[in-house]
């Protein structure tokens, strides 16, 4: 039997030039799309080389065997990669984990964390996401986020609630209960959340990192609009959003987040 094979539009736009923790891997009948974390203590792997390696060894499996369940590719690649980078839980970097994949007769979707996949289906569009770890009691981040929407800005107060937050968010990685993300426990492969479709319905797949999504969103843009763009035109809109958090709300006040700009990707899938 043929593969089924698909086209993919790629725009990514680093928050910092030539620093970005976003990962894109393409094979013939899937793509996958990381966004990077570091961890909550020192490491001794960077950000960049985990991400790097698990997309990499992601891509190779998806490639080598084009049937196997997405749960199984994802716990793979965890395990794989933290053996090879000698990691142990809670001392490790961490990534989102975003998956379109097309076989002879399914589109399969896998996400793990906050890089959602929007799915076209027949008349709609389909939001894929894992809001897991947005639906934590977490008081630093109540606190930071209500602190940007008074205008508080980008300043040490705000710094240290976001160290803050990260240590209130470290007993709940990957527990139940908790949320689940790409570290260096392969058992968190075996949440993630996965849906398939009827390959004949679905013309096209987007996938986006919170860096884009979250001003995409905010601005009442159509990722439907979005997946008809060629890449200029993607890369062109990745550089409106960032000009915009930039120029009409450097603060955070407009759409708090913890950060002024993150690390933007859009990536368009269409199926052959």
């Amino acid at each position: 039997m043929m593969t089924a094979r698909i086209s993919a539009r790629i725009a990514e736009l680093p928050a910092t030039p030539g620093a970005g923790e976003d990962r894109t891997r393409i094979a013939s009948n899937a793509v996958v799309v990381l966004d990077g974390a570091t961890g909550t203590a020192g490491l001794g792997v960077s950000v960049c080389e985990y991400v790097d390696s698990l997309a990499n060894r992601l891509i190779t499996t998806l490639e080598s065997h084009p049937s196997i369940s997405l749960i199984r590719t994802v716990t793979a690649a965890v395990e794989q990669t933290t053996t090879a980078c000698g990691l142990t839980p809670g001392h490790a970097p961490s990534s989102t984990v975003s998956i379109v994949r097309r076989r002879a007769d399914t589109v399969d979707v896998l996400v793990l964390g906050d890089s959602p996949v929007y799915v076209s289906h027949l008349s709609r569009v389909d939001r894929v996401t894992d809001d897991r770890l947005k639906r934590l009691e977490l008081p630093s981040r109540t606190r930071a986020l209500a602190r940007l929407a008074a205008g508080g800005g980008y300043d040490d107060t705000h710094a240290s609630t976001i160290r803050m937050l990260s240590s209130e968010k470290a007993p709940h990685m990957n527990r139940p209960g908790g949320y689940w993300i790409a570290e260096a426990d392969s058992a968190a492969g075996r949440h993630a959340i996965v849906r398939s479709y009827p390959a004949n319905d679905v013309p096209w797949c987007a996938i986006l990192t919170d860096g884009a999504d979250d001003p995409i969103t905010h601005l009442g843009l159509s990722v439907a609009q979005l997946a008809e763009l060629d890449e200029h035109d993607l890369r062109d809109t990745l550089h409106r959003l960032h000009d915009w958090e930039a120029v009409s709300d450097p603060n955070g006040y407009k759409l708090p987040r913890f950060k002024r700009h993150d690390d933007k990707t859009i990536a368009i899938v269409r199926f052959q």
